[in-house]
């Protein structure tokens, strides 16, 4: 491998933008909670994304429960 292609960057492994529609009482939500938090909208949707994504992972990760 050439030395040039080490330090390639793939496009394709950047982070990519993502669009959310997101429903005006959730926003005023936000706003109130990242107001009183000192945070922004932005790291609170981050935030709730990444434990919502977590938590699917966790839960495809379990094993299925047979037992009925």
């Amino acid at each position: 491998m050439a030395n040039e292609q080490l330090w390639k960057i793939d496009p394709t492994k950047l982070p990519q933008k993502l669009e959310l529609e997101i429903p005006a009482e959730t926003m005023e939500w936000l706003k109130t909670t990242a107001q009183e938090s000192g945070r922004s909208e932005d790291e609170l949707i981050l935030e709730i994304l990444d434990q919502a994504l977590q938590s699917r992972e966790q839960s495809e990760n379990r094993p299925e429960d047979h037992s009925a």
